[in-house]
């Protein structure tokens, strides 16, 4: 908390944010505002006229004399700068170092207000990390949803530095069970042999369970519960931690192999239940612009399975918002076996779907262009079948769009392009 001293006020969150320069009045740049929602649509909203009191309207035209023309200060609008920044962060009291001045621009990024409260919440929840661009984030997309918790902003941020993925996670976790159960075999002169056979029972159940959990994902009539699973995980985590201590130690081959199964397992175990509960503090509610379920599901279409990666946007902002399938975008990342990463962005409007592809690489573009456009007829058919109307698609080449990140954290474009200053001159 070095980097603070005293309390001071903060910027509008609005978007793109107007900056103040101090002075009373302020002269608009055109007669309308151009505004931009989170789908990217620019509207504009026109200037209202201030209303006039009845003892303010004209007199009559007899007894009207002509007013001084009153000079109008002309406005000059230039882009944002990092030393703007910087003069806001001293104007709240807070030093304008690097790490502050790059936090506080990630912020306007993504439409937060640049205010002592929120910087203070962001660096208690950033005490005790690296401070990496990903912690970064985290905390940022943590108070955009409303929460300040320090542990998940660990959780969260190493999720955005590591990438974890699920499917992967999944069957190295299952190569585990099976390292574990051999080196039990190899132990049973080292614990009791009904512990042994009920672990190895346990950890059967358990391995069976892991391969449902990718065939749930594979069908319509399954439903999935990530909260019970990583109940479950946690509960094999403890049982296995106290295992370990009870576990004899001894150079002996046997006990070497077990006390290195047992930790090899544990790691990964904790590796995907790190990774699901990433994706649960993802899914919580929070603004409009963050408000949305996300998940990873195993695609068992490719070999070896990869991950769907799938985004939900809410309806509504808050806890009261729910998941509307007539008033939605679906948004779904996954690596193809021949056209790389690709996007599939589904924007629902009533019975209504545009659908947009987005490749990393023009060669896979053009190749995806021309199987959709082989395709698109049976997919107009199968989403007509659900009683849904396909408007129109397109095909962009696109490499940052090309995964989900950026719709997990929805930035706004270039700060340069959206956030202006205006000076004016008299």
């Amino acid at each position: 908390m070095g980097e603070m001293k005293t309390s001071g006020g903060g910027i509008h969150p609005g978007q793109p944010i107007i900056w103040p320069t101090g002075k009373p009045t302020s002269t608009p740049v055109s007669s309308a505002q151009e505004t931009q929602t989170p789908g990217g649509v620019r509207t504009s909203v026109p200037q209202q006229a201030a209303p006039v009191k009845p003892s303010e309207a004209a007199a009559p035209a007899t007894q009207a004399r002509p007013a001084a023309p009153t000079p109008s200060a002309p406005s000059v609008a230039r882009p944002l700068t990092v030393e703007d920044i910087r003069s806001h962060l001293l104007s709240l009291q807070v030093e304008p170092n690097d790490l502050n001045t790059k936090l506080a621009s990630l912020m306007l990024r993504n439409g937060l207000e640049v205010s002592r409260g929120n910087l203070v919440k962001i660096f208690t929840m950033l005490q005790g990390t690296d401070k990496s661009s990903a912690m970064q984030e985290a905390s940022v997309l943590l108070l955009m949803k409303g929460l300040d918790s320090p542990q998940a902003v660990k959780i969260l941020g190493q999720f955005f530095s590591e990438n974890p993925a699920q499917a992967a996670q999944m069957m190295a976790l299952h190569n585990g069970l099976g390292n574990l159960t051999s080196a039990l075999g190899m132990g049973k002169g080292l614990l009791d042999p009904a512990l042994i056979s009920q672990l190895t029972a346990l950890l059967g159940a358990f391995d069976s369970t892991l391969e449902n959990m990718t065939s749930k994902f594979a069908t319509k009539s399954s439903a999935f519960s990530r909260g019970q699973a990583v109940n479950d995980m946690r509960a094999l985590k403890a049982l296995l931690q106290g295992l370990q201590n009870k576990a004899p130690a001894g150079d002996s081959a046997a006990a070497q192999a077990l006390a290195s199964a047992l930790m090899e397992f544990q790691g990964k175990l904790d590796g995907l239940m790190q990774n699901m509960v990433a994706q649960a503090i993802l899914s919580q509610s929070g603004r409009s612009a963050v408000n949305y379920h996300y998940q990873q599901i195993p695609n068992t279409m490719t070999t070896p399975t990869k991950d769907f990666e799938i985004v939900i946007k809410r309806d509504g902002e808050g806890k009261e918002a729910r998941i509307d399938p007539r008033n939605t975008q679906v948004v779904m990342s996954m690596q193809t076996t021949n056209m790389g990463k690709m996007v599939v962005s589904l924007i629902v409007k009533d019975n209504k779907v545009y659908v947009i592809f987005v490749f990393n690489e023009k060669e896979y573009g053009d190749q995806g262009r021309s199987l959709i456009a082989k395709d698109f007829g049976e997919f107009q058919q199968k989403l007509a079948d659900k009683n849904f109307l396909i408007t129109g698609y397109q095909v962009k080449i696109d490499p940052a769009m090309a995964n989900i990140k950026p719709y997990l954290i929805p930035m706004l474009p270039r700060l340069e392009d959206l956030l202006k200053r205006i000076d004016l001159e008299a």
